[in-house]
């Protein structure tokens, strides 16, 4: 399952939003780009946020949640095996540079379906799902939120 779903939050609402995780980014060793902690949706300020996207994961608890910042770095291949549903959100996203997925129950070869990330939208998929982000050769600023979530 993977399920694209857009406009969000208002422009208000993402601009606050982008002034809080820009606050909150730090370095993280062995990860690109920067990040915040996985406690994001603890803070006052994601109640917004949090409230827009509870119609895309009912009866789903919020274990993590974090931004991330990149400038077209590339994610590796990894799941979220522990968890039941994961979500990205798209704050901001020139490129419109989505996740990437692979399907390794084909034998012959890794089957990679791409996905779109419009800003603002968000990108719902199982979390067993071997997803990585490609890179940005135009190095573009993109902040997203991801989210993993247990029934």
């Amino acid at each position: 399952m993977i399920k694209l779903y857009k406009n969000i939050l208002s422009k208000k609402e993402q601009n606050n939003l982008l002034k809080f995780i820009k606050s909150n980014l730090k370095v993280f060793k062995d990860f690109p780009g920067l990040q915040t902690s996985p406690d994001l949706h603890l803070y006052d300020e994601m109640k917004p946020f949090l409230q827009a996207i509870k119609k895309y994961h009912k009866n789903y608890s919020i274990k993590k949640c974090w931004a991330n910042h990149t400038k077209g770095d590339y994610i590796y291949w990894h799941t979220h095996e522990q968890y039941s549903l994961s979500i990205v959100y798209y704050l901001k996203n020139p490129s419109d540079i989505g996740v990437m997925f692979k399907d390794t129950s084909i034998t012959s070869y890794d089957k990679i379906t791409f996905t779109n990330g419009p800003e603002n939208s968000l990108v719902v998929f199982d979390s067993n799902k071997i997803h990585s982000v490609p890179n940005d050769y135009k190095q573009k600023e993109r902040y997203s939120i991801a989210l993993e979530l247990t029934i």
